[in-house]
């Protein structure tokens, strides 16, 4: 009996030994970094503030397309245990998002929903500043990514790679986005203002809103040779009227389109192939030099004002200048750059008319 009281106390002073020696090594793996997040105003103004966030984080909510798919490419999306709504149900990429449980919209997430899983992050990009306080109050870091704001794209991936511990794979990935971007600047940059189009950006969420300073399209027109008719108006997203298009008189148009209409689902350019029709017969469009001579173009979000906008920016630099840009296949920089940093193959469809 005295033998087995005798080993009983041994395996219970080994545990509490290894306990001792575990916890600080675990405590030490998760501090608390100070870091820095970016907010855009409504007049394209980029603001800094300083978040403390752990580091690395080992349960993560992510509420939005882009900053899922930034966790994706960075290997870290084991550490995610929820995410929003709309990235499940529509967007439905990456695969890992189908796996675990949703917690609600992106803007207006539910509270309850996501203290329930215990996070000791939240990643967003769109959540409304009284979710977000609750959030904090309830001792949950929450840090804005917002993966569709262009330039900060680069500075918001090396932060990641910061918070998540992997750092060189956050800067291979920044740089490969950044080596795109300067390809296309490369080519444009001589080009004269009167040798420059006038482009006219069409939101997916509604006809005659349209992509000002501080929308991620905006430099991206502007890199690849563009001059964006909106960019005089101060307002990030702003409504115009049919009118003022008209009077502006676009070279090219380019219009967002939804997960309906591409996506990694869809199979087939027809719900495309209907709208651009359906923008090219309104009456004040009729006569701009875009459709007159048949530059209008339809383009997923998710490969633009996105980090495979560094695929997509080729797109919209083809569109803009062709004789600049022939050598450049778009798709095969992006099928490069999914199976480099995604371990994915390319698949649906993202663009019309696709040449």
């Amino acid at each position: 009996m005295r033998r087995c009281w005798l080993a009983l106390g041994i395996t219970v002073l080994v545990t509490i030994l290894l306990a001792a020696s575990v916890w600080p090594v675990l405590a030490a793996q998760q501090q608390r970094i100070t870091v820095t997040e970016y907010f855009v105003t409504a007049q394209g103004k980029i603001e800094k503030h300083a978040v403390r966030v752990p580091c690395p984080p080992r349960r993560v909510v992510v509420l939005g397309a882009y900053p899922v798919e930034m966790v994706k490419a960075l290997g870290v999306d084991k550490a995610v245990v929820g995410v929003d709504d709309y990235t499940k149900k529509n967007t439905q990429w990456p695969e890992y998002v189908l796996k675990v449980p949703d917690v609600g919209s992106s803007s207006t997430p539910s509270v309850e929903k996501i203290i329930a899983l215990k996070p000791d992050l939240v990643i967003e990009a769109f959540m409304k500043p009284e979710v977000r306080s609750q959030l904090v109050r309830a001792g949950i870091p929450v840090i804005r990514i917002y993966g569709y704001k262009t330039e900060l794209i680069p500075g918001e991936i090396r932060t990641l790679g910061v918070i998540f511990n992997c750092q060189n794979r956050a800067n291979a990935y920044a740089a490969y986005i950044q080596k795109q971007w300067r390809t296309v600047q490369e080519r444009t940059k001589k080009l004269s203002s009167r040798q420059k189009v006038k482009v006219y950006w069409e939101s997916s969420l509604g006809d005659w809103k349209t992509n000002g300073p501080g929308s991620g399209a905006h430099p991206l027109i502007e890199w690849a040779g563009g001059i964006n008719i909106a960019a005089g108006l101060g307002v990030a997203y702003p409504v115009v009227s049919p009118e003022w298009v008209a009077a502006k008189n676009p070279d090219v148009i380019i219009k967002y389109v939804g997960r309906e209409q591409a996506g990694w689902t869809v199979n087939d350019t027809k719900k495309m192939e209907d709208l651009r029709r359906q923008i090219m017969s309104r009456p004040s469009l009729k006569n701009t030099n875009a459709v007159k001579h048949g530059r209008v173009y339809l383009i997923s979000d998710l490969i633009t004002c996105a980090p495979q906008g560094a695929a997509g920016e080729y797109y919209i630099a083809r569109w803009l200048h062709p004789e600049l840009f022939r050598d450049v296949n778009p798709e095969a920089v992006r099928r490069e750059m999914l199976k480099k940093f995604y371990g994915e193959e390319l698949k649906g469809v993202w663009v019309y008319p696709t040449k």
